[in-house]
């Protein structure tokens, strides 16, 4: 618009105030693009205003001694019953990240984690890289996964943790779409690697404090066979133990506390 032209609007306009027309809004209908004029591209934004909205959790709160212990991929036979076993009998709980493909498999499974106070969580169907796919493939994963659980214990996940901690802020309007915080952890004891109890307790002395997320997994046999060891390692260590949402809240409440 050619200034001449913008200062005889003005002028027209004024005669609107004495109508209660502010001039907040008659410069609004000044500045209005012209209809069918292009934007420039440079305009446009791609930030995604849900990005700060979901909580990328790696640890929670530091204060008192609560840590939680996290198992990924099960439910499996045998091993998850192990884990189960070494939880109860020192009145443990734990959150397990299950698979799709495995509770739609050993639904009884899920039902008996369920039944012992356990938290259960999203771990997509079949262990993708999320951030390697594209937006309808990742909301696949999670959405049959979470319909899944629902069927199996008639509760819904609150947590999402992507498979090797692989997901992009970008995606992070999926997981707002299903209510999902993103969990991630802060203590890896890398137990699928098989490196031994002995590796695993120094992995744990080493990086375990307050609020820690201790990462293990209850399809490996050796874990399952050690993690009472590891249980009562951190019992003499006196921390206390919680679910994940048991310490760290519900992801869309004010009690969530992101990291």
């Amino acid at each position: 618009m050619k200034r001449r032209d913008f200062f005889k609007k003005v002028a027209l306009a004024i005669p609107g105030f004495a109508m209660g027309i502010s001039l907040k809004n008659v410069f609004a209908q000044l500045t209005q693009p012209v209809k069918n004029q292009a934007v420039s591209p440079s305009l446009k934004t791609t930030k995604n205003p849900l990005d700060i909205e979901v909580p990328f959790v790696h640890n929670g709160p530091g204060f008192g001694r609560r840590i939680a212990v996290t198992f990924d991929d099960g439910p499996a036979p045998i091993c998850t019953e192990m884990v189960l076993k070494a939880l109860e009998s020192r009145k443990i709980p734990a959150t397990f990240f299950m698979l799709g493909e495995h509770v739609k498999t050993y639904p009884s499974l899920v039902r008996e984690v369920h039944a012992a106070g356990h938290e259960i969580g999203n771990h997509t169907f079949n262990h993708p890289q999320l951030s390697k796919l594209p937006d309808a493939q990742v909301e696949q994963q999670i959405r049959i996964t979470q319909d899944l659980i629902v069927d199996a214990i008639g509760n819904r996940p609150l947590w999402l943790r992507p498979p090797y901690g692989s997901f992009r802020r970008s995606q992070a309007h999926i997981a707002y779409k299903f209510k999902l915080g993103i969990a991630l952890w802060n203590v890896d004891t890398r137990d699928w690697t098989k490196p031994g109890i002995q590796k695993i307790l120094e992995i744990i002395e080493k990086e375990t404090r307050p609020g820690s997320i201790i990462l293990m997994h209850d399809i490996h046999r050796e874990t399952a066979q050690n993690v009472g060891r590891i249980l009562d390692f951190l019992l003499e260590k006196e921390y206390e133990f919680s679910t994940l949402t048991g310490f760290i809240g519900e992801p869309y409440t004010h009690q969530a506390v992101p990291s």
